[in-house]
Order: C-alpha cells, then structure tokens, then sequence
C-alpha cells in the first residue's frame, strides 16, 4: 500500500507547482493592469483633489474641483447630454441588432454572408467610420439627397443644436448595431432547442414564443451587451470630437469631451480628474448593480 503521507507530499508538491505556473502565466496580465489601470486610476485620484496645470506641482485644494462640478451649469448640461446620448443610443441599437440577429441565427445558404455584411461597420475603424459620416452630412451629401427625396428638404445637421445630437445618434447606432447582431445570434444559436420545440408543441405562436421563451432565456446576453453598451457609450469620445467638437452650443458636449476640454484646452488637470474619478464610479455601480441583478434572478 502507499504511504498516505506519501500521497499529501505529493499533492502538496503538485499543487504549489500549479500555484507557481498558474501565477507565472497571469503575471503579465497583473503587471499590465497595475501598470496601465491601477496606477493610473490612483493618480487620478490624488490628482483630483489638486490643482494642477502640468507646469510645477499639484497644489492640494480638497473637495473643491467637486464642490465647483455639482454647481457648474456646463457639467450638468454635460451630464443631460450624455444620459440623453446613452438612451438613444443604446436602447434602439439593441432592439435594432435583436430584430435583426434573429432570422440571422436560423440556418440558411446566405445567412452567414449576410451577418459578414452586417458586421461590416463595427469592425470599420471609428475615425474613418465618424469622416464617412461627416461626408454623409455635409451640405449636399446624402444626407441632404434622402432628406430631399422625402420632401423635407436640406438640414444643417451638424451645425444646428436641434440636429446636431441626432445626427450623431444616427451615427453611432450604424456604427455598433452590428457588433451586437453578432452577439446576439451567438447568444441565440446557444439557445436549448427542446425549449421551443416544446412552445411549438403547446401551440405558442411567433411573438408569444419570442416574447416569453426567447426574451428571458437571453438574459445573461442582454446583460452582457447591456453593460457593454452603456459603459461605452458614456465613455464615448471619438465621434463627439470628430464629428461636432462639442457643438453648437455644447449640444453634443458629452462628459468625456467636457473632460477632454477642460484638461487640454485649459489646462485644469486636477477638474478633469476628478470629473473622471465621477464617470469611473458611476459606471462601476452601474455595472455591479446589472450583474448583481442576474445573479439573484438565477439564484
């Protein structure tokens, strides 16, 4: 018989040699998040609580960069901007991208040429994506064309604080309603089959099947594209910037742009951190409330 003791000593040695491989292959991934998100996060941190303009050091002020946040009338006007940013741009890109996801999920001959071509726009880099959409909605450009053929006539699109943010909504909802068609169908093609087959065998029409079986069986995908979809569109930049700057009027001034400005166009480091630190928060809770809720809906 062998030694039980034997046996431990082995177990033992196996196991610190996987603890030992296990931490040498998720090193790189620990030291590029202390290097590029944690430490990072942490300056931010301190930074706003100071003043600071890059030249000499930051100069310590307290609460007063978030004192001045909550009573300025720009951020909050940034803040409604960017709820209303978030709303239209995520709830109609998922409806649109479920809509479309489900005859794209079926089996068939060009179902998989036709989800490559839905896919298109996500995967087209978003500065080239936001200068297509600057030619589409300058004067004379498509945009004009459609708006003429309806009868409605040429628009200045951009230039108009009545247009402006629903141009950019038009944008971004083509540009990212592919990306989650795609994880929809994969989140549908997942689906058990017995389940429909035995909805289909009760005598559950289309709708009420989709409504009732498809809907609540895709709750971990609607909360994974939910989260992903919120979290970027709060944080989304690049097509504010390129496309309006901002404007007319702060129209289109989401708060990661109003960060943006008041860090490198006036120099207050110390308010743009802190503005930071608020959106960093806000999406933590947002998504820690989201998977909680699944968690205790499965529970």
């Amino acid at each position: 018989m062998t030694d039980p003791q034997v046996i431990g000593s082995k177990a033992r040695t196996m196991g610190a040699v996987e603890a030992r491989a296990g931490a040498g292959l998720a090193a790189p991934a620990i030291v590029y998040f202390v290097l590029f998100w944690a430490l990072p996060a942490l300056a931010a941190l301190y930074l706003s609580f100071t003043s600071y303009d890059l030249s000499g050091t930051p100069q310590w002020v307290g609460l007063d960069n978030y004192r001045e946040m909550v009573t300025s009338d720009e951020f909050w006007s940034s803040v409604w901007v960017t709820l209303l940013y978030t709303v239209f741009a995520v709830g109609p890109t998922i409806v649109i991208a479920l809509v479309v996801a489900v005859p794209l999920a079926k089996p068939g001959r060009f179902r998989a040429w036709l989800r490559g071509l839905v896919f298109i726009p996500a995967v087209m880099p978003l500065v080239g994506a936001t200068v297509l959409w600057q030619v589409i909605y300058s004067t004379g450009g498509l945009a004009d064309a459609l708006a003429g053929a309806a009868g409605v006539g040429p628009r200045p699109w951009l230039t108009d604080s009545d247009y402006a943010i629903w141009a950019l909504l038009v944008m971004v909802i083509w540009k990212y309603v592919g990306l989650y068609v795609i994880i929809f169908v994969a989140g549908l093609q997942a689906l058990p089959v017995n389940v429909f087959e035995a909805a289909a065998i009760d005598g559950a029409r289309t709708l009420r099947t989709f409504f009732l079986v498809t809907v609540p069986l895709l709750r971990r995908t609607f909360t994974f594209v939910i989260v992903v979809a919120v979290t970027g569109a709060m944080q989304s930049f690049v097509p504010a910037y390129l496309l309006t700057k901002g404007g007319p009027v702060n129209a289109t001034q989401v708060l990661p742009l109003y960060l943006y400005n008041n860090a490198f166009s006036f120099s207050r480091f110390g308010y743009a951190s802190a503005i930071a630190i608020v959106l960093l928060v806000v999406l933590l809770v947002f998504a820690f409330t989201q998977f909680t809720l699944v968690r205790s809906d499965e529970e």
